[in-house]
């Protein structure tokens, strides 16, 4: 029995047609890939923190969460939460790629996560066109 890619060999060079190929490629058999080694876990004896990492007042990372949700059943559609650490990250790279965020504006928002002003509910909205609630907060 042929595999893929000595199906695909033969029709590159001409030795068959694409419908002959397809109907190999239907029948090909391909070796089992052999499992890569996976790599011994790495035990760090305390855990390691940045100093730019934004903490919330108990002591534990801060987030920032992003839900999307049914208006009529509450179900949830999408949940993103992004460390406040990586959002900064984040925010300074995108920054490079666009004039409408500068580096004032990266400041001044890095320095609210800092001080911790920014918490709760930042902004909800409610799409009726698409019954849909996102709902963006800091804890």
């Amino acid at each position: 029995m042929t595999t893929r890619k000595e199906v695909l060999e033969m029709l590159s060079a001409g030795e068959i047609d694409v419908d002959r190929a397809a109907e190999m490629l239907a029948q090909a058999h391909d070796p089992e890939p052999e499992p890569e080694p996976q790599p011994e876990p790495v035990r760090a004896e305390a855990p390691v923190e940045t100093h730019d990492a934004p903490k919330a007042r108990n002591g534990g990372r801060r987030w920032l969460h992003i839900h999307v949700s049914d208006m009529e059943t509450g179900r949830s559609r999408v949940k993103v939460n992004v460390p406040l650490g990586l959002l900064q990250f984040g925010m300074k790279v995108g920054a490079r790629f666009t004039d409408e965020v500068n580096q004032e504006m990266i400041d001044n928002l890095v320095q609210a996560l800092h001080e911790q002003s920014l918490s709760g509910t930042l902004v909800e909205v409610e799409d009726a066109d698409d019954n849909e609630r996102v709902h963006i907060f800091v804890d």
